[in-house]
């Protein structure tokens, strides 16, 4: 099993593993809907770095997982059947659907993350009208820049604010900043952040 960051794991909360006591409304929150979310953080061997994700944004836990304590594994790319929202007239949903037809355009591996993943995998309303659009696009390979840039004009028409982070073998990027030609490009890791001209070909790779 191949455990990827935004991945969605189901838990039986004893099992976490936390240097710092658990605050009263991440227990709530595993008590309503026991999911935690991978983290891109360097965890030890035998561990998953997770999160706990609140009703409010400044609500997030970060703590680890034994590798074989997952109960089901959820992935981005296995949200991504229409009929999953297509009954959710909130503008996250509404963009979701636009982002849908121009991801599978160009045949991309794709799912939906953050607030929208969350609701879709558990059930759990977590997206409100302020919401954004939170997408993972799996780029194992380079994908050319006009295509990124066909994306990301795709997405100003949406009601939500749509944000793509493309996922390569080192770690994450914004697809918006790819697609606007910077010379560099600013690469999430499990240790950090690295800059880099080209994130198929960083040093971590």
């Amino acid at each position: 099993m191949v455990i990827e960051p935004h991945d969605l794991l189901k838990i039986d909360a004893k099992h976490l593993i936390s240097h710092t006591p658990i605050p009263d409304w991440a227990i709530q929150a595993l008590n309503m809907a026991p999911y935690v979310v991978v983290r891109r953080a360097h965890a030890p061997k035998g561990q998953i770095a997770v999160g706990i994700r609140g009703k409010a944004r400044n609500e997030r836990f970060g703590a680890f997982l034994p590798a074989d304590a997952i109960i089901s594994h959820i992935r981005p790319e296995d949200l991504t059947a229409r009929t999953l929202w297509e009954n959710k007239p909130s503008p996250v949903f509404l963009s979701l659907t636009i982002a849908s037809e121009i991801l599978a355009k160009h045949k991309l591996v794709w799912g939906p993350g953050g607030s929208a993943g969350f609701e879709l995998a558990t059930g759990n309303v977590t997206v409100t009208a302020e919401s954004d659009l939170d997408l993972i696009l799996r780029a194992p390979e380079p994908i050319p820049i006009h295509t990124a840039a066909e994306i990301m004009n795709v997405m100003k028409s949406c009601p939500a604010r749509v944000d793509i982070q493309a996922e390569t073998p080192a770690g994450s990027f914004s697809l918006a900043e790819y697609a606007s030609g910077s010379d560099t490009m600013m690469v999430k890791t499990k240790f950090g952040p690295l800059l880099c001209e080209n994130p198929w070909k960083s040093k971590l790779n």
